[in-house]
């Protein structure tokens, strides 16, 4: 999937978009609103951020997400992968200031972020190759896997 570098340029216009709601969705009322409602909230999440919802996630990959996920703890440790962008930022922002001395590949969906990942990518690295897949949103592999993995195979 597509994602932006929290603390890297950019990065609190993604993070304060009300319409990505999630970032700030964790906690134990969070918790306990999604608890037997793990289906719907993930739902949601592989509907809304794909380019067109019939090319998101697969059934089969869903139920089995799902399943997972409604297991006791995972829940909260989905959540508190959001809860950490505050510290990551902190993190990222000082480690920004080296830039990467290696080569950097960054893909992103067209419907997505790919563009501000690719910004995002060149402040903190020199050799940057960006791809943006067209007709894409968050869920690269799923929505566009030839053209993902042609991608990635060219850049290696």
């Amino acid at each position: 999937m597509d994602a932006f570098l929290p603390g890297v340029g950019g990065w609190e216009t993604v993070y304060n978009n009300p319409g990505i709601w999630h970032f700030r969705f964790y906690g134990a009322a969070p918790e306990a609103l999604a608890k037997g409602r793990e289906r719907i909230y993930l739902d949601d999440l592989w509907n809304n951020f794909a380019a067109d919802k019939n090319r998101s996630i697969p059934e089969a990959d869903r139920r089995a997400y799902t399943q997972s996920y409604a297991r006791p703890g995972r829940t909260a440790a989905g959540f508190a992968y959001f809860a950490s962008f505050p510290k990551k930022a902190t993190d990222f922002a000082e480690l920004a200031k080296t830039k990467l001395a290696i080569p950097v590949l960054s893909i992103g969906g067209e419907k997505s972020l790919g563009d501000v990942l690719g910004a995002q990518t060149k402040l903190v690295a020199s050799d940057v190759t960006v791809v943006v897949l067209n007709d894409t949103g968050h869920w690269m592999l799923e929505e566009r896997p030839e053209e993902t993995i042609a991608a990635l195979t060219r850049f290696l």
